[in-house]
């Protein structure tokens, strides 16, 4: 009796504890975002309808005309989800067929209809591609999804497969020309262009970004492939490649042209350095962040590139945004360190680092996020952030 006494009493003090434990000290908080600014969602309908660990990556994230906010996860499986901004929960839409990886490749056209590029890990020195197939686009049609208001964890989400752009390919990236019904893409390992025209069905392939390996050591086997591109208001596309030049398709011409503007980089490590992130502002310019970390202003019709400098002291650029006060805000960091969160004002030059992206609702809940590569910004202004770990969520940030 006196042993489960004293055990209950242990138990009881470390019950009182746990609201003491839980706090952390206030001085941690001057390191992370605004707490009255962000917050998080879970990936799903908990506690059964939620995208599961090792397959939550979120890697490619994108904004319907109307308003709905669509991401792609990546892992064991990949999921597509949408978060309606009027219910603001996120509702997982099936399992991706044949998918482990969505890796920037989302987009939605004017009619709502949503198309994904699937992968095999990237970025990886193209382990795992010599009997591979190629990646698939494939089209999600929102008004004949029929099922939407079950749990669809294991169940497929209802594609249509438009097929393999380039065979023994992965689709890298994605952007959509919606007023011209085009989508383009970058292919992964060998960096190729490809345009899809969306009435026709009709895929071209115009060319490659790079040709040859990045130098370094021999096991290397990289390419220079830019992870992102950008469509400008003439209909030009933008992207980065070989050499740390940009590459610019001519919409006219239909040709994929090198250009000889280079992307700014750390001296001596230009051949190395890509465009992670592009965004533009009202007036058509392009703001663009680099894989060593560098922010630039490219202007598409005169070819002329500001370097805006690094705003934070890490590599990468992961995610950029225009919002509607007239700032930009950025996720910077690599794979091995820890994201944190900026903003940039162009009419003055002034960069603010706003902190590590953590939401901390203690005792309700709380998540720290490491690791994020995706970044787009709501009809509304909210700015929704795809964190890529295996445990993952969608976290929200309300700028001022």
């Amino acid at each position: 009796m006196r042993i489960q006494k004293s055990w209950s009493i242990v138990a009881a003090c470390i019950a009182l504890a746990l609201p003491v434990w839980a706090q952390r000290d206030s001085s941690y908080d001057s390191s992370v975002v605004s707490q009255v600014r962000i917050d998080l969602r879970d990936l799903g309908y908990p506690p059964v309808d939620v995208i599961p660990s090792d397959e939550s990556e979120i890697r490619a994230l994108a904004v319907a005309p109307h308003g709905h906010v669509y991401g792609a996860t990546s892992g064991e499986r990949s999921h597509l989800f949408l978060l309606d901004p009027q219910h603001g929960y996120v509702e997982p839409l099936g399992v991706l067929p044949d998918a482990k990886v969505v890796h920037h490749s989302l987009v939605v056209d004017q009619r709502g209809e949503v198309y994904i590029g699937t992968a095999l890990p990237v970025d990886n020195n193209s382990h795992g591609y010599e009997h591979y197939s190629g990646g698939h686009l494939l089209k999600y049609v929102p008004t004949e999804d029929k099922a939407r208001n079950g749990i669809r964890i294991e169940q497929p989400c209802p594609v249509v497969d438009l097929g393999i752009p380039s065979r023994g390919q992965s689709i890298y990236a994605l952007t959509i020309d919606r007023a011209r019904g085009v989508i383009y893409g970058l292919t992964y390992p060998d960096g190729e262009f490809f345009s899809y025209q969306i009435q026709s069905g009709i895929v071209k392939i115009h060319g490659q970004v790079a040709q040859n390996i990045i130098p370094g050591e021999k096991f290397e086997s990289e390419k220079s492939i830019g992870r992102a591109l950008v469509v400008a208001q003439d209909g030009n596309v933008f992207t980065s490649g070989e050499g740390g030049k940009f590459y610019r398709f001519d919409v006219k011409s239909q040709q994929l042209e090198r250009l000889g503007v280079t992307i700014p980089a750390v001296p001596g490590r230009e051949v190395y350095d890509r465009v992670d992130a592009w965004t533009s502002d009202a007036e058509g310019n392009f703001y663009g962040g680099t894989s060593d970390g560098y922010l630039f202003r490219l202007n598409p019709a005169r070819l002329e590139v500001v370097n805006l400098g690094k705003p934070l002291n890490q590599y990468r650029i992961r995610g950029l945004v225009w919002t509607h006060n007239g700032k930009l805000y950025g996720i910077g960091g690599d794979d091995d360190e820890m994201a944190r969160l900026f903003s940039y004002v162009p009419a003055t030059g002034v960069y603010e680092l706003l902190g590590m992206i953590d939401v901390n609702r203690r005792p309700y809940y709380s998540w720290q996020g490491y690791l994020f590569d995706a970044m787009v910004i709501g009809l509304d202004g909210t700015v929704y952030m795809g964190q890529a770990e295996r445990k993952s969520k969608l976290y929200l940030y309300y700028p001022q």
